[in-house]
Formats: structure tokens, sequence, C-alpha cells
């Protein structure tokens, strides 16, 4: 008998009662129906009470006379609170001096005695170490104190170094608001091997329990963490959080070997037990009289206890004669499947159109052979599906007595067909799955020599937020809900998922990384060995499940009403055969066209549509061009607002528009839209580029040069480049600072031996914008250029020679050799080897003679003949022309259109992420133009820029509808003009 602090009242069940009555148990003031009523707890369910009856109770030298109400249906004695408290076995509240444990005092959890598991992994597999996830900031401190909490209880530990293998945390949020804390181990799944541990089976169990009639089930809490993992095979479970690595020191929910492992460590503490078989963490005793049952429990209690073993009282049943345990209802009558899984199929209800109709005949098929006259039986149906009008239309109309009787017979047949609820764990188990836009549906199969038989069938109606996932989503949840509906089946074996849904091979696969929301159901089941196979829908025979159940009447809530009207008004509003109608009798132009068409006059506002007169037609007042409604004025914004939602570019919209509607000069209109619209213009290409300016040779050479920093190399050094623009001389000077004071100290170096230079150019590093460099220029009257901010290309000469410098350190650290004496070989090769352009060597024209290297040459025995200036610069003038006609047509350059007074927005040169616009907001006026170098002000701050014209975007004006009499039409000219801009690419 059970003690039930909620409870005031004593309750029997009506076994207990007949039992009594055969051993003449003294009672006294029996009434047959007393005027009292009972419901079971979690439900409405009525209690069927058949009587009450006083009786003495006595416990030790205590006495205590209560009163106790039979119950039919009842599965428990129940002693109630007042009479347990009166004989002194129940006490609530502090100090009454009852053995109590304090969850709190108890920090560590409890472990099995003398038991360290170990598991084996797969050293050939490469370990996998996964970033950290980012996890909502809410949940953040949650989180950390969930972690607090399993160190608290010693279940996992930090790890002080690094780990091979690392897994990512998700936490999931519960109903109450607490939360799980997940690990994903799929990656770390992939290299621990099975334990090869057999699982028990019902052949097994039904002999050895012909005879029991009293059966106590027995549940473990969070069985897993009870097993401590040895030391050598804790890394696998290592998971980053933002507080550090931990691992875990218990076997955990996740690994994929754990149900084996566990079911082999409780069966060996079990062994010497009669009476009593284990699925994983569920213990079942039975016994044949109470004698024998008790005797049994009692000695499995003592080995728990010995063990160290908790259990969890509030899902344990003691001494109860009929139990659900693997998938099947075992009592003294015998075993029989779960009712949940027979009332899936009998509460189907009739299809009411073809589809429908031949998913459920598939299910049928499926099971044919155990169903006899299968063909006869279900010709009604055959009748259904020859009708030519069934094809277009549901069956509900054609649905006779005759479809109704066999629809119920097959149903019946379903529902109890031979080997329905028969599980062997050593056959193989497949599970197949669908989803349909209102339910889910799943069915159990397994396969031996004899070939497929079905286990069980299970659906479940979708709610209203679930019935909004797109279809990837509703198929994913049906396999997941599917393992988790047959979990007494699927855990701790390998399996295989079907579905007809091919995305869900990848979505699935340890490597993928899904949306937030599946990503949280595979979690969920990543102790479960499966494998997802994708199958055409014709062969899915849950496809019935998932469709012919009982749908609820679901109404929409005011909430989401009025969403959905606050979207539907913000978005641009469609316009409406009403509108058109009134609009179009209002609009001078249209009725003009009217009087033209009938009247054969073309008056002024008329004569822009004269050309298409033959196209004109008027239908219930709207007029038509062909096929294409004649928008009037009133409508036309609205019209291009509509066909511009989403952001087309300019091809695409005028596409759009002419496939519906039309109006003089729409296309200029759309095109006009496009460019006056702002997010447009914000993310749309720069303006092409200025044609080239090639630079002409100088006279002579150190006339002018080119400087340019490089680095910094992984040596913490820069390199300073100089180049000169006559000869491609170029010297190259090793810095650790790059400083003003410390660029300026190596062009006096260089100076000194080749003297000032007129011109020198640079870019816009701080080294030579800085006061200290232009005075240093100043001084030494040499004139400074910078070049355009964000514009390398202003001074490419010496841009193109980091490029092959840059070449050649790269193969100097591939080869593992000294990088400098590397540059040092490459200057004496470049100085002395014939330039592209001029067809002289640099130092050839600089020094007015060649150097000298390693490779022989004719000038060791007498001077060569050389060419004159003037033919090196014809060919240098040659050669550059070339480049810029090439480049010019590459580029798509263009003359710059844009005049002091314009407005343009800036190019973002730095984007914070993929979002970024690709121009700045702010606008900002041209105040002079020369080429494709603009200065520009902003128009908020004031502040001057300089830039290319390719990082300027020029700001049109606002759209405005263009007058029919002024404008043109450009319909007729696609492909031409500016059709072939699109502001969006």
């Amino acid at each position: 008998m059970i003690i039930d602090s909620g409870c005031k009242h004593n309750l029997i069940t009506g076994e207990t009662w007949e039992v009594m009555k055969r051993r003449k148990v003294a009672v006294s003031n029996q009434i047959a129906k007393p005027d009292i009523r009972f419901v079971a707890y979690g439900s409405n369910k009525p209690l069927e009470v058949k009587g009450c009856f006083n009786a003495t109770l006595q416990v030790e030298d205590k006495q205590e006379n209560a009163t106790f109400f039979v119950i039919a249906n009842g599965t428990r004695n129940l002693l109630g609170k007042q009479t347990a408290m009166s004989l002194g076995i129940l006490k609530i509240g502090l100090n009454l001096g009852v053995n109590q444990v304090n969850e709190e005092e108890r920090t560590t959890f409890p472990k099995f005695k003398d038991v360290l598991v170990s598991v084996h992994i797969d050293d050939s597999v490469p370990a996998v170490s996964q970033p950290y996830r980012r996890i909502p900031i809410p949940l953040e401190a949650k989180v950390e104190t969930k972690l607090q909490e399993l160190i608290d209880k010693d279940i996992i530990e930090e790890v002080p170094g690094s780990s091979k293998w690392v897994s990512p945390i998700v936490p999931i949020l519960k109903d109450n608001g607490d939360i799980r804390l997940c690990v994903d181990m799929r990656r770390a799944n992939t290299a621990i091997l099975r334990e090869n541990h057999p699982l028990p089976t019902m052949d097994q169990l039904l002999p050895k329990m012909r005879d029991a009639k009293y059966f106590t089930k027995l549940d473990i809490k969070d069985a897993f963490h009870q097993v401590e993992l040895h030391p050598d095979s804790r890394h696998i479970t290592t998971f980053i959080t933002s507080k550090g690595l931990f691992r875990y020191k218990r076997l955990m929910f996740g690994i994929s070997c754990a149900p084996e492992i566990f079911q082999k460590v409780l069966e060996r503490m079990l062994l010497g037990c009669d009476g009593v078989f284990n699925f994983i963490d569920d213990i079942l005793i039975f016994g044949r009289d109470l004698e024998e049952h008790d005797k049994r429990l009692k000695k499995v209690m003592e080995v728990l206890k010995e063990n160290n073993v908790v259990l969890k009282k509030e899902k344990c049943l003691h001494r109860v004669k009929k139990v659900s345990f693997l998938g099947h209802e075992l009592s003294d009558a015998g075993v029989r499947p779960l009712q949940k899984y027979v009332t899936t199929v009998q509460e189907f209800r009739p299809p009411v159109n073809v589809s429908e109709l031949q998913s459920f005949l598939g299910l049928i098929n499926y099971v044919g052979k155990w169903i006899p006259n299968l063909a006869t039986v279900t010709e009604p149906f055959k009748v259904l599906l020859r009708n030519k009008n069934a094809k277009t239309s549901d069956i509900q109309k054609d649905w006779g007595s005759k479809q109704e009787e066999a629809f119920e017979y097959l149903k019946s047949t379903l529902s109890n067909i031979p080997n329905l609820g028969y599980y062997n764990v050593n056959d193989k188990t497949i599970v197949i799955a669908d989803a349909s836009p209102v339910g889910l549906g799943a069915v159990l199969i397994q396969v031996n020599d004899r070939g497929p038989r079905i286990i069980a069938y299970g659906h479940k109606t979708l709610t209203d937020c679930e019935r909004r996932y797109c279809q990837t989503e509703k198929e994913a949840l049906a396999l997941v809900w599917a393992v988790e509906h047959f979990h007494i089946f699927l855990y701790g074996k390998d399996f295989e998922l079907i579905t007809d849904h091919k995305p869900l091979e990848v979505i699935f696969g340890p490597k993928s990384k899904p949306c937030a929301r599946i990503e949280r159901w595979i979690l969920r089941l990543q102790s479960y060995r499966y494998k997802v196979v994708y199958k055409p829908g014709k062969t899915n025979i849950a496809d019935p499940l998932s469709r012919l159940l009982k749908l609820p009447t679901i109404l929409p809530t005011t909430k989401e009403d009025h969403i959905h009207q606050i979207v539907e008004y913000t978005r641009p509003v469609a316009v409406s055969m009403r509108e058109l109608l009134h609009y179009s009798r209002e609009d001078n132009e249209i009725k003009s066209v009217k009087e033209a068409i009938y009247n054969n006059k073309w008056g002024d506002e008329a004569k822009s549509f004269k050309v298409f007169q033959s196209e004109l037609c008027f239908y219930e007042g709207l007029l038509l061009r062909g096929t294409r409604i004649v928008i009037p004025k009133e409508l036309r914004e609205r019209v291009l607002n509509a066909a511009h939602e989403g952001h087309p570019g300019i091809v695409a919209m005028k596409a759009r528009m002419r496939t519906k509607v039309w109006w003089p000069a729409c296309d200029k209109d759309a095109e006009n839209f496009v460019k006056a619209c702002r997010g447009c213009t914000l993310v749309s290409a720069p303006n092409p580029p200025n044609p080239m300016k090639r630079r002409e040779i100088p006279e002579d050479a150190w006339m002018d040069v080119a400087i340019d920093l490089m680095g910094p190399l992984p040596s913490g050094d820069y390199l300073l480049v100089v180049v000169d623009y006559f000869s491609r001389y170029k010297e190259i000077k090793i810095c650790r600072k790059i400083t003003s004071t410390e660029i300026i100290g190596i062009l006096k170096e260089i100076f000194s031996r080749l003297g000032n230079p007129l011109t020198i150019t640079a870019d816009n590093g701080r080294q030579f914008c800085s006061e200290e460099f232009k005075s240093f220029c100043k001084e030494q009257n040499i004139t400074l250029f910078n070049t355009i901010p964000y514009w390398p290309q202003q001074n490419g000469e010496v841009e193109r020679q980091n490029r092959d410098i840059l070449k050649r350190l790269k193969i100097s650290q591939a080869e593992k050799t000294n990088w400098r004496e590397s540059l040092y070989d490459y200057l004496v090769m470049y100085n002395s080897t014939p330039h592209s352009v001029t067809g002289k060597t640099p130092s050839e024209l600089f020094f007015k003679r060649k150097f000298r290297d390693k490779i022989p040459m004719a000038g060791d025995m007498g001077l060569e003949p050389y060419e004159t200036e003037s033919e090196m610069k014809d060919r240098d003038k040659i050669m550059k022309e070339k480049g810029k006609e090439y480049g010019d047509r590459k580029r798509k350059a263009t003359e710059c259109d844009l005049e002091p007074g314009d407005k343009v927005y800036i190019k973002n040169m730095i984007k914070d992420n993929k979002l970024s616009l690709n121009f700045d907001t702010t606008s900002h006026t041209v105040e002079k133009a020369v080429g494709g170098d603009i200065q520009v002000r902003n128009d908020k701050t004031g502040q001057s820029y300089r830039r290319n014209v390719v990082h300027l975007k020029k700001i049109q004006g606002q759209w405005k509808v263009i007058d029919s009499d002024k404008g043109e039409d450009n319909s007729r000219d696609s492909g031409e003009g500016n059709d072939s801009i699109d502001a969006t690419e």
C-alpha cells in the first residue's frame, strides 16, 4: 500500500477487495454506493466507486479505525494522509525525527560502486576540434549556473589544457524556464566503437515469465550519470563553453555506445537475482504470487543498495498485475501490443480525395498477405479510382455504403493482423515517417527471412504553429517524432529512417549545419544509431497515417489577424479592379483616347496613343493595348511601387510590367523610378572608371620617382621600394621602423649617391603625409604628389613592382632560404634584365651602362651599339598606348560626367558585415572634378574628401510621371539605350 500525502481518503482496488473477502477480513458499515466521486490523477476521467467500509489498522502499538473506498478500476492501494499521520508512519514538516536526505546538502551525485567503464575509440578517425557556438545572451547566466551545478555534483570537470576532441554545447530551453545542457556529439560519435553487447529480446523474456501474475517496474534516476568514466576515455566528451573546456567524468547522454555499456553493467549487477529483467535503465521484477514477487523484489533492492544505485521513485510501479514493457502490455493473461499502437489505425477518417485513397490502399497492399480476399474487399475503392471524374474532383459525393463497409473492415483488419506487436531485437528494424500539411505519420517495420512485418503505427496532429513550418522542417519533425514515439523499440539498436524528402539525407548527416530549429531536433536523436535513407513518396506507406487523422478545429487568433493586417498595410498595395474602373472613367487622357477611337479625332492628349490605335480597345470601361491594361495617371506611381517591390533592376522591372500593364513612356518612367530608388543606389555597382591617362616618360633618369612601403614581413621588417619612372631602375631598403624620421634617413642615404629627384609620388600613408616629410621635400626642392585615397592605380609603377618582390619572398620562404640574400639576387636580376616596355635594362638607362653579372656578355670584349633615347621613348609610348586601349576596354571606362554641385554617395571602404551597404547613406556635394579626381564635401559635417570617380555614385532626382504628350514611348526600344543597365547589379 502506497502512502499518498495529497489524498485524505483511503482507497483500495477491486482486486484487493475480492482477496479480503476470500480471506474473510473483518470489516463493518459496508455501503454499496457511497455518495462520493473520485477522478484519476492528470485527467477528468471519473473512477468507478463500488462501495466503502470501515476497518481497524494496527502498526506496532498504534491502532486507527479508518474508512476505505473500493475503486473498481483502480491500479494501486492508497493510504490517505490523515490515517497515515495518525498511525505515525507519515510526518510532515521539519525536525520531526524522520530519516531524510537533504538534497541540497548532498553535492556529489551518487555513482555505481566499483564500476569504471571505458569507451573504445578508433584512433584512425581524425580528431575534430569544433569551435564555440555562441548562445543567446539571456541564456548565458543559466548555462553558467548549470555548469557549476554539474561541477558540484562531480559529473563534469574542467580541462586544464587543450584537447584534440572538442564538441559544442547547445542549450535547450524547457517549458518551466530552466535549460537542458546538450553536447553535440555527432562528430565525436564517428570515432566511438560499438560495445557489441546484445540487448534483451521479448523472445528471451516471455518464456521466463509465462506464469507471472505480479510485477514491479523500477526506473533508475539519471541512469548514465551514475556510471563513472575511465580517465582515459573522458577526452572524447570534451565540450567548449564561454568559460573554457570541460569534460564529463560520468557516462553521458549522447554517446552512441552508452545504452549498450549501461545494459552490460546493470546485467552483471543483477546476475545473482531471480525473476528480474532489465532493458537499459528499466528493471522489471515478476513473480507467480505475492510471496515470490516480494522475495525477488527484496533481493533486487538489496543489490541496488549495495551498489549505490538511486531510483526515481515517482516512476516506479510496485506489485501491479499489468505493466507495459518493451512496447507490450504484460499481465497474467499474456502479452499483447499497447493500445496506442492500435488506435492509430482505428481512428482513421475516410479519405476525401483520390490521393488519400491511393495512400490508404498502398498501406493495405503492404500487409495484403494477411488480409483474405483482398481484391474483393478493395473493389469498391477501385470503382472510384476507375471513375474518370474522380481524377479532377473529390470522392466524397461518390462515397457510399459499400465503400464505408470496406473501409471499416480494412481498418479492423489492419489493427488485428496476426503479427502486429511482435518485436524481435535481432531483426532488421526500419522506421518509415511522413509529414502532411496537417499531421505526422510513422510505421515501425521489422524484416527477417520470412519478409517484412509491421510492428506498430503512430500518428500526430500538427499544432497551429507546426503547420506554418516549411515542408523540410515538417519532414524533419516527422523523423524526430517517429524515433521518440518508438523509443522503446529503437534505443540502443541500429535502424534505418526512411523519408521521401531527399534533403534530409544531408541535413541529418554528421557534418551538416542546419537551422537552429532542426539542429535542436537532431541533438535529441544523437544517442540513437540510425541512418536516414531516401525513398520516393510512392513507396511511403506512412503517408495515410499523416493524412487520414481526425483534424481539430483551429481558429486563428486575434493577435495573428492584427499582425497580418499590419503587414498587409505597410507593404505596397496592389491595384484592385474597382479602382482601375473608377480612375479610368475619370482620367482625361483615357477619355480623349476613347473619343479618338470612336470618332477618329486625335487631340493633343491622345496623340501619343495614335501610333498604337490598331492595338487599342475598350472592355467594360478599361482601355487595353492588346492584352495589357492601360493604367490611368493617378495609379501609375502605385503600379511602379508594386512593380519595384523586391527591388528588381531596370531590365527586370520593365519585363515585369510589360506582361501586364502599359502607358506611354512607361519604360522611361520605370528607368527613372529605379535610378531614383535610394536603396538600389546604395547597393549598386560604382561608376565606371575614367579612361586611362598614361604618364609621359620623363626626359631623363632620376627626375620622377615613386616610393612605397611594403610589409610587415614575418620577421617584422618593412621594405621601402623606390622606382625611377624613366629607367624603371629600382632600389629596396629594409627597415624596422616606418616613421617619417626613419623614411627620411633612408632617402637621404639614397639621394647622397644618386642626387635629388624633381618629383616624388607616394600614397597617403602617414609617413608620406606628415608635416615632417613635406618639410623634407620642400628643403630638398622636391615636389611631392600624393595619390587619391583608396586608388593605388595612380601609383601603378611601384605597386606593380611590389607584386614581383612579394612573389620572390614567397619563393624564398617555400625553399627556406635567407630572404635577404634572395632579395639581393632579385635586384641584380631585375636591374640587368631588359624591361618589357623600354626594351633595355634599367641599369643601362640609368647609369648609361650595362650591369655585369654571372652571365658572360659581348660587352666584356668591346662596346655594343646602343639605341638612341628617342627610339626607346617611342617604344615606351607605343606599348603604353596598347595597354591603355586594352585596359579601357576591359574596365568599360567612360569619361566622368560629374560636375561641381552634383550630389553623390561615397563608397564604404570598410564593411562591418555581409549586409553592409556599398555606399554611405550621407550625401556629399562635388566641389571640383578633374578627370577621375573628384573633390567632395560632406553635406552634414562640411569635411572635404578626395576620391576617384569609381568611389562615387551620383544621386538621381525624384521619380515623376512624364507627360505622354512630351515623353517618348520606349516600350518598343527594348534592349537599347539604358535598358542594359541593372541598378541592383
